[in-house]
């Protein structure tokens, strides 16, 4: 904003000096850039300037208040099996794919990808986490009547990240939460709320 009011005087300033074309071209190119930039510039402050929303009731508990009213997708890595990059805490992306924050103090590991509007399906909200982040969180799925089973996300599988009986009697798989709780219905009958938070996690049985 001071950027702003600077230029414009300046601009002010040079329009009474006729004979000096120069000044007056600079200021108007520059006023135009920061006018056609400034949703950006004003994006980034945003980013730069959120805090993580402190109340352990609210789902999006954790997470940046920039995204406050917002859908949300996170994914929580066992520390010593997450990718290399999700390793020193939680990451949180923007919509855009823009990695702004890391809670390097968040109880778990990996990323939180959220600011999307919409979406009222659960696979939708997941397929967009996933396109935001150039696939970077990838999941493979089985399909079966009742709807996809995820079998890994960002090439973590969970009996290679854990062990797992051999009859399947016992082992590890990616829970579900939907705002914090565990979600009694898969991914694909996830109906969505205005501001939901989904969670994947690995869980066992």
């Amino acid at each position: 904003m001071l950027t702003f009011l600077s230029v414009s005087i300046f601009i002010y300033q040079t329009t009474k000096m006729e004979t000096n074309l120069f000044p007056k071209t600079f200021a108007t190119f520059s006023l135009l850039f920061i006018i056609i930039t400034f949703s950006s510039i004003s994006t980034e402050w945003n980013r730069m300037t959120t805090e993580l929303v402190d109340e352990a009731d609210d789902s999006h508990y954790g997470l940046p208040d920039l995204w406050d009213g917002k859908q949300v997708v996170c994914f929580h890595f066992p520390a010593d099996s997450a990718p290399s990059n999700f390793n020193d805490g939680r990451h949180h992306f923007d919509y855009d794919g823009t990695d702004f924050k890391t809670d390097k103090n968040w109880d778990s590991t990996g990323a939180c990808v959220g600011g999307f509007e919409g979406y009222e399906n659960g696979v939708d909200l997941l397929n967009a986490a996933v396109e935001a982040t150039g696939t970077t969180f990838a999941y493979d799925y089985t399909e079966y009547p009742a709807g996809i089973f995820i079998d890994s996300i960002a090439g973590i599988i969970p009996c290679e990240a854990f062990t797992c009986a051999v009859d399947f009697s016992s082992g590890f798989y990616w829970q579900l939460l939907h705002n914090g709780a565990y979600s009694p219905v898969g991914i694909s009958d996830v109906v969505l709320d205005d501001d939901s938070v989904l969670t994947w996690q690995l869980a066992s049985y």
